[in-house]
């Protein structure tokens, strides 16, 4: 017990020294060259990592099937491994961001649907996924004085050094206006959001939930949860499909799309109700990731990496 409290206490104090160390070079060096940085390690990761490199061109080829040209391939697979490590090092100065640093960073589109989703006075769900750097919609709306609410899955510590990391993450996290509520926690805090006429952020493609249903996606058979349908039928919730797109120069266009259509139904059965929702949302996300597969292929490794009993599986079939 007590080498374990030393131990803590000499990661807690390291992570302090190589944080202050790391801010300061985030004040000189500025987002753009921080992102750049990150760029530049994903190509030589992508060049050295011969095994996760081929993994990612593979998952490239399911994605655009028609795609025969192996030099186009190769391209997207570069470009997953740039922008996949452009925002890991943007994650790590997450809880530095600004307003300022935001409205330089960040080209909007759709706030109009944001604010006609909340005339409705039920709350807004904001349906994200694990594609592009897709954190930034929280201290965005959030410094525009929006109530937000992230729904963040279980933590899954494989180390101590994981989870003190983690936890210095989270209290730098906290800095922005944004607040956090554990998926694996009572439903209360979620309801509590929308009866507010607040947003709730969920990730559609989180491995965290209930109610999970097969779909067709990306020519494949894959689970996602129909919990954020189920919450939104419940509580006159409207759902934003939100999703954040890369620039050539680090910057991003965040794009909030239409309100996600929720018919009315004569079918007695929620269950079959909201796994039909599932599916139709499933196939408009295909159409995101068809059109950017490089903002979602180090995803699906991710996915496929993490699976076991404690973290469903994405895809369900055989490739």
């Amino acid at each position: 017990m007590k080498k374990t409290r030393i131990l803590t206490g000499l990661i807690d104090a390291s992570l302090w020294v190589f944080g202050e160390i790391s801010y300061f070079l985030y004040r000189v060096m500025g987002w753009r060259r921080i992102a750049s940085a990150g760029r530049f390690l994903g190509r030589v990761i992508c060049r050295l990592d011969a095994k996760r490199r081929e993994a990612l061109a593979q998952e490239i080829r399911l994605i655009l099937k028609d795609e025969k040209d192996g030099e186009v391939i190769m391209q997207v697979t570069r470009r997953g491994f740039e922008n996949h490590y452009a925002r890991i090092t943007e994650t790590f100065f997450f809880g530095r961001l600004s307003k300022d640093i935001l409205d330089e960073m960040i080209e909007v589109r759709g706030m109009e649907n944001i604010d006609k989703a909340l005339s409705c006075g039920h709350g807004v769900i904001l349906l994200l996924a694990h594609f592009g750097s897709f954190l930034l919609p929280l201290p965005y709306l959030g410094y525009k004085g929006y109530k937000v609410n992230q729904l963040t899955g279980k933590q899954r510590h494989k180390s101590l050094i994981h989870e003190r990391v983690w936890g210095w993450r989270k209290r730098d996290a906290d800095r922005l206006p944004v607040k956090y509520i554990q998926a694996e926690r009572f439903l209360r805090p979620m309801l509590n959001a929308l009866k507010n006429n607040e947003m709730l952020c969920i990730a559609f493609d989180g491995r965290d939930g209930t109610s999970w249903t097969p779909v067709n996606f990306l020519g494949r058979k894959a689970m996602f949860s129909a919990g954020p349908f189920k919450l939104a039928r419940k509580t006159g919730a409207v759902i934003i499909p939100t999703f954040v797109i890369r620039n050539q120069d680090d910057t991003h266009q965040l794009l909030f799309e239409k309100p996600f259509d929720l018919p009315r139904t004569t079918v007695p059965d929620l269950k079959q109700t909201v796994a039909d929702d599932t599916d139709r949302y499933a196939q408009f996300f295909s159409d995101y990731i068809k059109r950017y597969p490089c903002h979602f292929g180090m995803t699906l490794l991710t996915h496929n990496f993490n699976a076991s009993e404690d973290y469903p599986q994405l895809f369900v079939d055989e490739t």
